[in-house]
This record gives C-alpha cells, structure tokens and sequence, in this order.
C-alpha cells in the first residue's frame, strides 16, 4: 500500500511536474509574446510620434503648399490680366499695322500714278522744250525779218506828203502847203495849237494835190495826223 502510495504521489508529482513545466514554457511563450508585443508598441509608438511629427510636419508643409498654391493663383490671375491686355494691345497694334499696310498701298498707288504723270509731263516739257527751240528759231527768223523790215516800215508809216510855210503880209501870218504824194486821195486831220486858241479842221487831199491851211499866226504849232502814218509836225515860223 504505501509503495504503491508512494507510486502514486510520484505520478501525481510527475505529473504536476509536467504541468508545471507545460505551464512554465507556456508562461516564457507569454512572457516572450508579451515582451515581443511590448517591443512591437513601443516601435508602433515610437512609429506614431514619428508619423504624428510627420503629419505634423506635412501640413505645415501643405499649409505652405497651400499658401504658394494661393500666391501662384494670384500670380496666375495678374499673369491673365496681363496677357489680356498684352492680347488687346496686340490687337490694337494689329489693327494700326492694318491700316499702315493699307495707308502703304495708298500712297505706294499715289506714287505709281505720280511717277506716270511725272513722266507724262516729263515728256510734255520735253515736247515743249522742243516747241520752244523750234519757236525760238521761228522769232530770232522773225526778229531778222522785222529788222530787214524795219526800214521799210518806217518809210511805210511815213506820210506821203510834203510841206512848206509861206509868209503873208509881211510875216505876220503863214500859209501852210500839204502836197500829197500819193496816188490816191489822202484824209488828213490838221490840229492847230498857238497861245490863244486851237482849232482843227479834216480834209482830203486828192491824189497829187495840195491843201493849204492858212493865217497861221507865228508861233503856232501845226500838226498833221492821217490813219497809217505818223504824224507831222512843224511850227509856224
């Protein structure tokens, strides 16, 4: 009986020393899970306070994203003002290049049709450059005509008469002789001026005939005028 007790509580000791040891490597597997665990949230801790100052860091860094992102926008937004102006006054200057090119083509037109009229009066004065010498040549011709006709002309415009005073009653009046020498009657207008009066008397003097104007007082002037020819004067003396 007390060997087999003795059996027995060595059994039961086994066994309880089995437990024990089942119980101590489940134990040192907690122990080692849990120190594995604590190992892994201190990590897990120490990876949240670097992701927190991280995040932290992100959004300061998206706070100044943000701000640039606002300032950009701004910049944009002058960017377009200027470009819209930049558009308009590009329009502007497009529009005056237009009408520049348009004033061009006017006045490269004026000019085309200058330079015709300019060569058209160029060969005009070339024309009348050429009338000019050949007018030229025509009144020195007949400037040389009018000199040899000048003699002729003047004993042409000469009256055909001829003159002589006569003294009546011992010299206190003449008697004036008109002889004409044409051969056709000649009309004559006798004007007669002294210190007393003037008086004037027309006549025709038929062909180889003679007028005579008498009581010329002396002194008088007498002054014979016919269409054609110059006049004659002379003085009662």
């Amino acid at each position: 009986m007390r060997a087999g007790s003795f059996i027995g509580m060595l059994a039961a000791c086994a066994i309880l020393a089995i437990v024990i040891i089942v119980f101590g490597v489940k134990v040192h597997r907690l122990n080692a899970k849990l120190a594995s665990s604590q190992e892994q949230l201190t990590q897990s801790k120490s990876d949240a306070t670097q992701a927190q100052t991280d995040l932290t860091k992100a959004k300061s860094q998206v706070a100044d994203l943000q701000t640039q992102l606002d300032k950009a926008k701004g910049q944009q937004a002058d960017l377009q003002v200027q470009l819209d102006k930049s558009k308009a006054q590009q329009t502007e200057i497009q529009a005056q290049l237009d009408r520049s090119k348009a004033q061009s083509t006017d006045l490269q037109a004026q000019l085309d049709k200058a330079k015709v009229q300019s060569a058209d009066l160029q060969a005009q004065l070339n024309q009348a450059k050429i009338q000019s010498m050949d007018l030229q040549s025509r009144l020195q011709k007949a400037e040389g005509e009018i000199a040899e006709l000048q003699p002729l002309l003047l004993k042409a415009r000469h009256m055909p008469v001829t003159t002589s005073l006569e003294k009546v009653h011992g010299g206190r009046s003449f008697t004036l002789h008109i002889n004409n020498l044409n051969v056709q009657p000649l009309s004559v207008n006798v004007s007669i001026t002294g210190p007393d009066k003037a008086r004037s008397q027309t006549n025709i003097i038929g062909a180889s005939a003679t007028l005579n104007v008498e009581k010329l007082a002396p002194g008088e002037t007498v002054v014979i005028a016919s269409d054609g020819f110059d006049p004659v004067t002379l003085t009662a003396e």
